[in-house]
Order: structure tokens, then C-alpha cells, then sequence
């Protein structure tokens, strides 16, 4: 049976708190409920009201530990240590055993310790999830059905033919995400185009309507990147270039289609992090 744990993270750190502290055992993850924001509009004389879309606050997420203590010092010693782990300057990740597969971008909002005698004790530790969502651990860069890091309870289909790497005009991108993955919503979403195109092109999302269109001469040497909304000629911004759209992934199977005359598709790329409300 797989030891119950929990990981801090960051480009600069990566703590596996039940190892750095031996005698801390995870005892449960509780997230908090979702918090929808909607503004709508009364308009005198017509029934109802006018919606604006719905955005969604941060929430939080509770973890549970507890630590048996050689004696009192140990015990004041990992409290002191746990403190000096968990409140940061900057935010950072963690992921938990009981959902593998998920990371959540945090700062630490309170480390509530309840005291059982002189050396033990239970730890429960608030983190505020700050995006106001959750992410797949890994992006789609190191996607594989063999990972244990890919959960099929999170979105994902037992589908051998998912692939997020193509070759020809007519392909499709699974996203196992609960959300549209969108860059204005922050969500990560990175196109790499290497399309040699005479008269330039138009990458269609059939599924969600959304046409991103660079309107010059490509060589087969030249890479266009769409990174959120921002598009990118060999690493140089060129957005006056095209129609000033992006893309966007709808839940599910997205259809493309690279439209243009002459176009020779040589690869394209689609790197995301699934998101999970």
C-alpha cells in the first residue's frame, strides 16, 4: 500500500513534507466549495434578469495531519519548521497522494495545530487556491495513458489515438479538462505552428468557432507560436500580422482544420494543463 504524502513545489523548491518529517502522517484532503461570481442587470419592465458570465473565486483546501513527537521538543520543532516551509513570500504548488494526478496553486493561509498531551498533535493546514481552479500535474508535453500521473477520474478517456503533436490540415485535441481551457482565464495553453504556408493560413477550431489566421508568407523554416494570446514569429511578437484571435479548447474532442491555399503542415503542437473546477 502507497504511503499517503503530500508535495510543496516550486522552480525552486520541491519538499515531500511526510518524508522531511517521518513522524508526520497525511491524514485527509478537504476541498471547500466553489465560489460562483455573477453580476446580472435588472431591466424595468422585463421580467428576469440580464446574465454576465459567471467567474469563480478562489477557495480553499484543507490538509490534515498528525505527528506523534519523541517528546516535547521534537514536537515544537517540526512547528516551528512546518511554519518556516509553508508561509512564503511568493505562492507556490502542492499536490497529495489521495489525488495524484492534480496540482493546486496556493499560499498558506493558516495552520490550525491542536495539541494531544505535550508531544503529538494534529496539524490542519488552510491553503487558499488562488486561480480559483485546480490543474492536471503534468501539461500535455509528458502526456501518456500508462502515467500514474494522468487520472482517468479527472477527464481522461482510454483513447490509444490521443495525441497532442500533428501532422496533417484535419486533426483533433482531446482536452480532459471540466473547463474550457481559455488564455483569459489565465489557463496555460501554448500552440506551436510549423506550417509552411505561400499565402499565409487560418488554424480553425471547428468545435468552438475560434479562428486564429496569420496573414503572410511562411517558409517551412518559420514557427509561428501562439502562447496564450500572444502570437509569435521565430520568437519575434508579429500579432500585426494576424486577425488578433486566439484559440480556445472546449471539454471533450476539439476538431481542427488548417485552411489556406498551398499549405503544407510540417507540425503542430498543442501544450496545456488540464483544469478542473
Amino acid at each position: 500500500m502507497r504511503k499517503k504524502s503530500v508535495r510543496i513545489f516550486d522552480e525552486n523548491m520541491n519538499i515531500v513534507l511526510t518524508e522531511e518529517f517521518s513522524k508526520l502522517k497525511f491524514l485527509k484532503a478537504e476541498e471547500e466549495d466553489v465560489e460562483s461570481r455573477i453580476t446580472s442587470t435588472e431591466i424595468p419592465g422585463v421580467d428576469g434578469v440580464l446574465m454576465s458570465p459567471t467567474s469563480f473565486g478562489p477557495f480553499n483546501i484543507v490538509l490534515s495531519f498528525f505527528y506523534r513527537g519523541s517528546d516535547v521538543f521534537d514536537y515544537k520543532n517540526v512547528q516551528k519548521r512546518l511554519r518556516g516551509m509553508l508561509y512564503k513570500r511568493t505562492p507556490f504548488y502542492i499536490t497529495h497522494s489521495d489525488m495524484p494526478g492534480v496540482k493546486y496553486a496556493v499560499y498558506c493561509e493558516e495552520n490550525a495545530i491542536t495539541d494531544m498531551g505535550y508531544q503529538n498533535g494534529t496539524f490542519d493546514i488552510t491553503f487558499v487556491v488562488f486561480k480559483g481552479y485546480s490543474e492536471s500535474l503534468m501539461n500535455t508535453d509528458e502526456f501518456s495513458l500508462s502515467s500514474d500521473y494522468w487520472q482517468f477520474g479527472n477527464g481522461l478517456v482510454n483513447d490509444e489515438d490521443i495525441s497532442y503533436t500533428h501532422t496533417k490540415r484535419k486533426f483533433k485535441i482531446f482536452n480532459g479538462s471540466s473547463d474550457t481551457v481559455t488564455p483569459i482565464h489565465r489557463h496555460h495553453l501554448i500552440t506551436k505552428m510549423n506550417i509552411k504556408a505561400p499565402n499565409g493560413f487560418t488554424l480553425h477550431n471547428k468545435t468552438t468557432g475560434n479562428k486564429f489566421e496569420y496573414k503572410k508568407a511562411l517558409r517551412d523554416t518559420d514557427t509561428i507560436t501562439l502562447n496564450g494570446v500572444y502570437p509569435f514569429k521565430n520568437k519575434k511578437r508579429c500579432g500585426i500580422d494576424t486577425n488578433w484571435e486566439y484559440i480556445t479548447l472546449a471539454p471533450g474532442y476539439n476538431e481542427f482544420e488548417v485552411l489556406g491555399d498551398g499549405v503544407e503542415v510540417k507540425e503542430i503542437k498543442f501544450t496545456f494543463n488540464f483544469v478542473y473546477r
